[in-house]
Parts: structure tokens; C-alpha cells; sequence
């Protein structure tokens, strides 16, 4: 698994139910809040936001992307992916100027 970083504006925004997840069965991501980047159009990244400890910051991600979204503005995305796979595992998220 690598750590990556991507920078660019918002093509893709999309929150759903728990456990429906997104992407193919060799590619799936189990979260409930999805996003693409410009930058790298082939790849979504993703967080959860269930009701855990980390509910408040996941959160906090999903308004800040809604208002980058709204706004047309840059993000900058930190997050975790397995070898060979096109989906990713979001946990940080940064407005950028």
C-alpha cells in the first residue's frame, strides 16, 4: 500500500448509503462519501462517515470538498492505495490557493 498526495479541482462528488461502496469487486472501496480529481481521472478516492471516532473529521472532509465543489475550487487529497488498484482510501483534505 502507498501514501499519495493529488492536487486539482473537483470532477466528482458522490455520497451513499452505508455498504454500498464504490467501484468493481476487484476494485471496491467500502465508504460512503466518493470524489475524482482532474488530475487523475481515472482514480477515485473515498472516506467513510459512520458513526465512529472519526465521524467529526470525516465530516469536516465532506464539507470542505462540498464548498470546493460549489466554489470551483483547488483540493489537495493525501490518500491510501494498493498496488495495480484505480480507488483509494481518502484521510486528509486541504484547500489549496
Amino acid at each position: 500500500m502507498a501514501r499519495l498526495n493529488t492536487t486539482g479541482k473537483l470532477t466528482f462528488l458522490r455520497v451513499h448509503d452505508v455498504g454500498t461502496g464504490f467501484g468493481p469487486p476487484a476494485d471496491f472501496i467500502d465508504t460512503e462519501a466518493v470524489l475524482k480529481i482532474n488530475t487523475e481521472p481515472a482514480r477515485a478516492m473515498g472516506f467513510q462517515l459512520r458513526n465512529d471516532g472519526n465521524r467529526v473529521a470525516r465530516q469536516g472532509m465532506l464539507d470542505l470538498l462540498r464548498d470546493a465543489f460549489a466554489n470551483n475550487l483547488t483540493v489537495s487529497v493525501d490518500y491510501d492505495i494498493d498496488a495495480g488498484r484505480q480507488n483509494g482510501v481518502a484521510m486528509r483534505v486541504a484547500l489549496v490557493k
